[in-house]
């Protein structure tokens, strides 16, 4: 009895302030993009030499020599639609969230549990690449966006992305 109670109390604080895959799924317009962050606990960030881009992040550490830090960015493109998510997947300290030590990798992250549920309910498309990175990307029938989800990861980061394709 105590461990249902304690997972029903523990479980609610895991999945607050992180982004799912329904909440991307969900993403068609900067309007719920934004509604998608701020629900979700985010807050505004803004980056003065992107002015195309919406950024917003979760639990910013400021640093205002090294800049501003975030296990978790979300950005949107007002040019075209695109959005992007940039997940921290190394913790360089070899402790995961719940205090247990890794090898660096931090296992069952919001990135890895997005992307099993991307595998798993989208069609494979192709593979991408986009600013010198390989992405593989998936259709997905439950979207609202125009494009295709993607993911890749690259220097202790995992991103997903919202691409639209360019035809050829």
């Amino acid at each position: 009895m105590k461990k249902l109670l304690f997972l029903l109390l523990f479980i609610p604080t895991l999945s607050y302030s992180q982004i799912t895959f329904e909440d991307i799924m969900s993403i068609n317009s900067e309007k719920t993009f934004k509604r998608v962050m701020i629900e979700n606990g985010f807050e505004k960030e803004v980056v003065p030499k992107l002015e195309d881009w919406i950024w917003y992040g979760l639990n910013i550490k400021k640093d205002s020599i090294e800049g501003n830090k975030s296990s978790l960015w979300g950005s949107y493109d007002k040019r075209n639609g695109e959005f992007r998510f940039q997940i921290s997947v190394k913790n360089k300290g070899g402790i995961d969230f719940f205090g247990r030590e890794t090898d660096g990798e931090i296992k069952d992250n919001v990135y890895d549990l997005i992307v099993e549920k991307i595998k798993k309910n989208c069609k494979y498309y192709d593979v991408i690449e986009k600013d010198d990175d390989d992405y593989v990307c998936y259709s997905c029938s439950q979207s609202t966006y125009k494009g295709k989800i993607c993911f890749t990861k690259s220097d202790g980061s995992g991103y997903i992305e919202h691409i639209i394709p360019i035809e050829e």
